[in-house]
């Protein structure tokens, strides 16, 4: 048995070297092939990766940036010319239980092919199977263990990078339509650590019972919940002070046309009048 831990990176060094260090940190089996997928990042090229990821097995870099969907696209296409049994969608900005893989490959056994195991919150839980597992209608690409059956089948419906758009969104409806259950753990064996990306951006998608296992990944969680809080409070901070620009920009311009369909439209008789009793009144 063999399983490709597909990673695809762009840009986000801090965040991609804090996952590196927690994915080697892990009780990563040999059956393991690590392969990078990178969409021509800006802020490292190979010799990093390789320095970050020193056992993969291939670091391909796209010529241009394809973004996220179609760079999780080449992933699955590569995959399937692999011989590997089983494919994990990795993501740059998670972390690792200690014992995930070992678990993923456990609980897959009892699911359609399709198991994530990060219980994401923005996902909603549509029924519960028992203490490990639960059904879900979609999920996201980060964090998904593939049978290969189920990554054949899938791209047999998509045979075109073309209709790639919302690839997770996707392929979550096309296997919930066509009764393969989704599955996932009630339990996240990987955490979400950034906040901001191709798809998102100020949008903490929190994994549900995560157990942190060391002082230094409570640590991380921290600083990334504080980033985020921070980043929130500049945002929201920076709309307000937009939309008072607009409101003041938009009742300068309304006392503007005021004066002017006064001065211009108005009968000169009844301006004089107007500005007479003003006068008077003062």
């Amino acid at each position: 048995m063999t399983v490709t831990i597909g990673i695809p990176t762009f840009n986000r060094l801090n965040i991609l070297k804090i996952m590196a260090k927690s994915l080697y940190a892990s009780n990563l089996p040999d059956y393991c092939n690590i392969r990078i997928y990178d969409d021509c990042s800006t802020e490292y090229g190979n010799a990093e990766l390789k320095k970050l990821f020193p056992t993969a097995v291939s670091i391909l870099r796209n010529s241009k940036n394809i973004r996220a969907d179609k760079n999780m696209y080449i992933m699955y296409k590569d995959f399937l010319n692999s011989n590997d049994d089983y494919f994990f969608n990795a993501d740059s900005d998670i972390i690792f239980h200690k014992d995930w893989i070992e678990k993923s490959l456990a609980m897959i056994l009892k699911t359609s092919g399709i198991l994530s195991i990060f219980n994401a919150n923005s996902h909603e839980v549509t029924a519960l199977i028992d203490s490990d597992l639960c059904i879900k209608n979609s999920v996201g690409a980060a964090g998904t263990l593939f049978a290969q059956k189920r990554l054949k089948e899938l791209m047999v419906q998509f045979p075109d990078i073309k209709d790639v758009r919302g690839f997770d969104w996707q392929w979550s409806r096309y296997f919930t339509d066509n009764g393969v259950h989704i599955f996932c753990s009630n339990n996240s064996l990987v955490q979400h650590i950034g906040y901001t990306g191709q798809h998102s951006s100020y949008f903490f998608d929190f994994g549900r019972n995560f157990e942190i296992e060391t002082v230094q990944e409570g640590q991380i969680i921290n600083d990334i919940f504080e980033a985020f809080i921070d980043e929130c409070k500049i945002k929201r901070l920076r709309e307000a002070r937009e939309q008072d620009a607009l409101a003041n920009d938009f009742l300068y311009h309304i006392k503007r046309c005021i004066i002017i369909i006064i001065k211009y439209l108005l009968p000169k008789k009844l301006v004089k009048k107007i500005k007479s009793l003003k006068h008077n009144r003062n």
